[in-house]
C-alpha cells in the first residue's frame, strides 16, 4: 500500500514563485504527538507552578496564622496565670473564714483538687496543628479546668461557711445579751448574798436592777412568751414575772414587775418592750429581779452582757 502524501503549495500574490511540500501522514502524526507532547508538558509546568505558588501562599498564610495562633496562646497563659493567682487569694481568704467559722483549712493541695480519668488530648498526631500548638493547646486546657474545679470548691466552702455564720446569727439573736432596763443599776448580783428579809446568807438566782417604777423592761432576745403570771402574794416570790424561752436551751426570767405588755406564746425581738419595773412580791423597793437559765439551772446574766 503506498504512503498517503500531502502536497503544501505556497505561492506569492506579488511574484510568479512557486513552492510546494510534500509531507508524509506519518510525519504529520509524529508531528502532531510532538507537538500535543509539548503543549501538555507547557501546560503541566503551568499548572505546576500555579499550584506551587498557591501552595506557597498558603504555608505562609499558615505560617502567619500559626504565629498569631501562638501569640495568643501566650496571652492565654499570662491571663491564666492572672487568674490563678487570683483564686489563690479568694482561697486564702476563704480558709481564714473557715477558722473564724470552727472549720478546718484546706491545704493547698487539696484545692488543686487533681482529677483522673481521659480528657481531650490535643496532642494526637492527627491533629493538623503544630507539636508546640498542640501541647500549649493541651496545657492550657488543663489548667482551665483545674481553675473551674479550684472555683466550684471555694464556692461550696464559702456555702458551708455561710450556712454556719446565718446558724450563729440566729443563735445570737436569741442570746440574752443586753441590760433589759437601759437606764437601770445593778445593786445585787448574782451569787451568794445577804438576803434582805430574813438578814442571813442565801443564792441570789439572778441580778437585781434599781429604776424607778414604771421604767420600761426590754427583751433581752428573741423568743416566746413562755409563761406569764399576773397573779402573786404580797411579799412572796417574783410577784408578777414573764419567762420567754429563747430556744438553744435558754430562758429569761424578769420578776417584780408593775405592768406586763405581752402575752403567752407571744413571739418577741430583742429590744421589745415587754412589761415595767415594779415591786410585786417580795421586794424592798422598785427593781426588776432577772435571772438567765440554762437548761433551767440558773447562771450569771452578766457573762452575756455585750453593754
Amino acid at each position: 500500500m503506498r504512503d498517503k502524501r500531502i502536497k503544501l503549495i505556497f505561492f506569492s500574490f506579488r511574484g510568479s514563485e512557486v513552492r510546494d511540500f510534500d509531507i508524509s501522514w506519518q510525519k504529520i502524526v509524529i508531528f502532531s504527538t510532538m507537538l500535543a507532547i509539548m503543549v501538555a508538558i507547557f501546560v503541566g509546568a503551568f499548572v505546576g507552578l500555579i499550584t506551587s505558588y498557591r501552595k506557597s501562599s498558603e504555608l505562609t498564610a499558615l505560617k502567619q496564622t500559626n504565629q498569631i495562633l501562638k501569640d495568643e496562646l501566650g496571652k492565654m497563659h499570662l491571663k491564666i496565670n492572672a487568674v490563678s493567682e487570683q483564686i489563690g487569694y479568694i482561697e486564702d481568704f476563704d480558709n481564714d473564714e473557715r477558722v473564724v467559722a470552727g472549720l478546718d483549712r484546706i491545704d493547698k493541695d487539696m484545692r488543686m483538687v487533681g482529677r483522673g480519668g481521659p480528657y481531650f488530648d490535643f496532642t494526637n498526631e492527627t491533629n493538623p496543628l503544630p507539636r508546640e500548638t498542640r501541647n500549649k493547646l493541651t496545657d492550657i486546657k488543663i489548667r482551665v479546668d483545674q481553675l473551674e474545679r479550684r472555683i466550684d470548691l471555694a464556692k461550696a466552702s464559702q456555702s458551708d461557711i455561710e450556712t454556719i455564720f446565718t446558724k450563729k446569727a440566729e443563735k445570737l439573736l436569741h442570746l440574752p445579751t443586753i441590760n433589759p432596763v437601759r437606764r437601770g443599776r445593778i445593786t445585787d448580783k448574782f451569787g451568794n448574798r445577804i438576803d434582805p428579809f430574813i438578814e442571813k446568807p442565801k443564792k441570789h438566782t439572778g441580778i437585781d436592777i434599781a429604776a424607778p417604777s414604771g421604767t420600761p423592761v426590754y427583751a433581752a432576745a428573741n423568743g416566746y412568751v413562755e409563761s406569764v403570771h399576773h397573779s402573786y402574794r404580797p411579799n412572796r416570790n417574783y410577784g408578777k414575772y414573764i419567762v420567754i424561752n429563747h430556744g438553744f436551751g435558754k430562758k429569761t426570767y424578769y420578776a417584780h414587775l408593775s405592768r406586763i405588755f405581752v402575752k403567752h406564746h407571744q413571739q418577741v425581738n430583742r429590744w421589745d418592750i415587754i412589761g415595767a419595773v415594779g415591786e410585786t412580791g417580795r421586794a424592798t423597793g422598785p427593781h426588776l429581779h432577772y435571772e438567765v437559765r440554762e437548761e433551767d439551772t440558773p447562771v450569771d446574766p452578766l457573762k452575756y452582757f455585750f453593754e
